[in-house]
């Protein structure tokens, strides 16, 4: 006799979507088993059985699936939280497959996060040897100035002792009325408050922060809570720049 395990068990074992989306996902009837609609919760079957999510067949873990994201402010780039704060998990849940960040963006940190299920591409973009570039669009109280803007080019000290620069610093808006800066700055590296950090250090009075590039990825016409998936020529795309960036630290 065939081994029996509760169905949201199953559909988290194959990666989908964790236990706790898939309960959600049975109780809504978006659960097929072998073509039927199944809503109860302690419902059990073969481990082998055919089963749909909104239609759509849940495939294995050796499909990779890549996704940019625009991360609302105030959602946790985690996959769950004990608190019941809201995370990127929530928007990924019709997703057949169990996907998760690469990298973080702060609480309170809108824009662009990467999202997938393949492992090895998400440990090489995220590894700090690599230093992909990373540009952020930071709205400040108050009027930058040219000397802020330098300061952060020429280099600012965080976290007591560590010294980092901008890849690019300029102020991309001065609103007069509302008094009211769009500082745009790109860096290579990732510590924690990272940016937050730098503009605090340059004596610039961060109100809102938006991570709008991730290397050639732009947000365009992503909207907020959106995501896309990245094209097969995108994620190879990655490779690539750190191959050119190695051949040319050869020479």
């Amino acid at each position: 006799m065939p081994k029996l395990e509760r169905l949201q068990k199953i559909i988290a074992n194959r990666g989908a979507v964790s236990r706790r989306a898939a309960e959600r996902l049975i109780e809504q009837g978006r659960v097929k088993v072998n073509g039927e609609v199944i809503t109860e919760m302690g419902y059990k079957a073969s481990i082998d059985v055919v089963i749909e999510i909104n239609g759509q067949e849940i495939v294995s873990d050796n499909q990779k699936y890549y996704f940019l994201f625009n991360k609302p402010r105030l959602v946790l780039t985690t996959m769950d939280d004990p608190k019941g704060r809201r995370t990127v998990a929530e928007y990924f849940e019709d997703i057949p497959a169990r996907v998760y960040p690469v990298g973080r963006l702060d609480y309170d940190v809108s824009g662009l996060l990467i999202m997938t299920n393949d492992g090895d591409f998400a440990n090489f973009v995220m590894h700090p040897r690599y230093e992909f570039f990373k540009t952020y669009q930071a709205m400040c109280h108050g009027s930058v100035t040219k000397y802020q803007i330098n300061k952060l080019l020429k280099g600012v000290t965080i976290d007591e002792d560590y010294f980092t620069k901008a890849i690019d610093a300029k102020m991309a808006n001065y609103n007069k009325e509302k008094n009211i800066s769009i500082v745009e700055i790109t860096i290579a590296e990732g510590r924690k408050h990272h940016v937050k950090k730098m503009l605090a250090a340059a004596e610039i009075d961060l109100a809102k922060l938006m991570r709008t590039k991730i290397e050639f990825l732009e947000i365009d016409d992503l909207q907020v809570g959106e995501f896309r998936e990245l094209k097969a020529h995108e994620v190879k795309q990655f490779y690539g720049i750190y191959n050119a960036t190695k051949r040319k630290d050869d020479l």
